[in-house]
């Protein structure tokens, strides 16, 4: 099921600041930031994006959510994307896809226009709202 789910501070007048939002983009990811991630990288900090939006930090986090005796463990990452116009959090990859994973995922987004994927997706989400 895909939801949506907004945060944000409101001023006297009941509208969510515009540097505030927080997107995350289903329930299940929402869930897993209540735990603290098997493994965590900041990827960009501090990078002006297309000479409209500032990118202060992407980062990746890893959570184990299963087990299985032959496929091993069962990892969603999660990419947080914080702006000056707010942060989305979305999933990024899930999986039984190794011990690897999660430097194998790094590499694929640093290499070739994964980045630049993830980020102008997160953008369109807060240019939305």
């Amino acid at each position: 099921m895909f939801q949506k789910i907004i945060y944000g501070s409101q001023s006297g007048s009941g509208s969510l600041t515009m540097n505030n939002k927080r997107i995350i983009l289903d329930l299940e990811t929402n869930n897993l930031l209540q735990q603290s991630p098997k493994n965590s990288k900041i990827i960009l900090s501090n990078i002006m994006y297309d000479s409209i939006h500032f990118i202060k930090k992407l980062e990746l986090l890893m959570y184990i959510t299963n087990n299985h005796k032959i496929l091993g463990d069962y990892s969603i990452l999660v990419s947080i994307i914080e702006t000056d116009k707010g942060t989305v959090i979305m999933k990024y990859d899930e999986g039984y896809r190794g011990k690897d994973v999660f430097d194998n995922s790094i590499k694929m987004l640093t290499q070739y226009s994964g980045l630049s994927s993830l980020i102008n997706r997160a953008l369109i989400e807060l240019d939305n709202i």
